[in-house]
């Protein structure tokens, strides 16, 4: 059983770690999408080539992306240790949404690079 309260412990400190790995990942993307779209209204305004939109919205996603890996390990960390009928569901509505979202913004990046 102490095995048992170690984990559900690590896992109180682990899990939002990683959540907040996620959160800085994505807020990094929003930052360099802010930074490149200033970069190209600065651009703009001295008449010089634009930036192209696809490119700020591929760097965006990638961050997003992987934000979004790093919300789903947290909740996963969550959900095996402490697992109870109310989380699994919670984390299967999760699942499915996060992973809709990961195959349209990656599809999306694939046809940005092509």
């Amino acid at each position: 059983m102490a095995m048992h309260e170690f984990l559900v412990e690590s896992v109180n400190f682990i899990a939002p770690f990683i959540e907040g790995m996620g959160v800085a990942v994505v807020s990094w993307g929003a930052v360099e999408g802010v930074a490149k779209l200033l970069a190209r209204l600065a651009d703009f305004f001295r008449g010089r080539p634009l930036t192209a939109l696809e490119r700020i919205r591929s760097a965006i996603g990638q961050k997003m992306l992987l934000g979004l890996d790093f919300f789903l390990a947290g909740d996963i960390i969550q959900t095996i240790v402490i697992p109870t009928p109310e989380k699994l569901a919670m984390l299967g509505g999760i699942v499915v949404i996060r992973t809709a979202l990961a195959y349209f913004l990656g599809r999306d990046l694939k046809e940005m690079r092509e």
